[in-house]
């Protein structure tokens, strides 16, 4: 089933990473001319919208124009790393987890009450992922409705959180030493001042 998508949005996005249309093909798992046609025509198929969605890293809506893509650059040293701004309980465990490792950062604090804040946030998150998978059904329900909450009271004190799954490579210990082939899933978390230049704000319809 063929539908309609940004064109200009996903042009948008692949550009802000730096990567070439063969680039994002090769990434997405779709050939180049397909990219070609939905960054020219926007027409795609539901598969297609997901898989890019996902190497985005941003929700599959998000590439239908209508709502606001916003994003956070990471600090210096990873420059084509970008997160998505997590908006909901839910998107915050959907990127710790399953995971195997955690990093985190932050703008510098403006003042010791934002840092021991920022502090407060990255901590809460942290503990959760850590015991995550030994909580039950129910607990989890009234996590996700907490972090729900510590959103907004985040966005009312004009810093915001931004996230994103990522894989590195890495090496099991084995009994002979040489170490064996593994790619951990990393939680990456980033939180912003919501008036910081390093956001990035992607609306095709404004």
């Amino acid at each position: 089933m063929n539908m309609n998508i940004s064109g200009e949005n996903v042009k948008r996005l692949r550009l802000e990473r730096g990567w070439t249309q063969e680039q994002l093909a090769a990434l997405s798992g779709r050939n180049v001319r397909t990219i070609q046609r939905v960054e020219k025509s926007g027409i795609c198929d539901l598969e297609t919208r997901s898989a890019l969605a996902a190497v985005f890293q941003v929700e599959a809506v998000q590439l239908d124009g209508a709502k606001k893509i916003e994003q956070a650059k990471a600090p210096e040293g990873d420059d084509f790393l970008y997160y998505s701004r997590l908006t909901t309980g839910n998107e915050i465990v959907d990127v710790f987890d399953g995971s195997h490792m955690y990093r985190f950062s932050n703008e510098d604090p403006r003042s010791e009450g934002d840092a021991e804040y920022i502090a407060w946030i990255v901590s809460q998150i942290h503990d959760y992922s850590e015991i995550w998978g030994d909580i039950e059904p129910g607990s989890k329900v009234k996590a996700i409705y907490e972090f729900g909450e510590m959103l907004k009271e985040m966005e009312e004190k004009g810093i915001l959180l931004f996230g994103l799954r990522t894989k590195r490579a890495t090496a099991l210990p084995t009994r002979d030493g040489a170490g064996k082939p593994f790619d951990a899933k990393v939680a990456n978390f980033h939180l912003a001042y919501a008036d910081s230049e390093k956001i990035i704000v992607l609306n095709t319809r404004q």
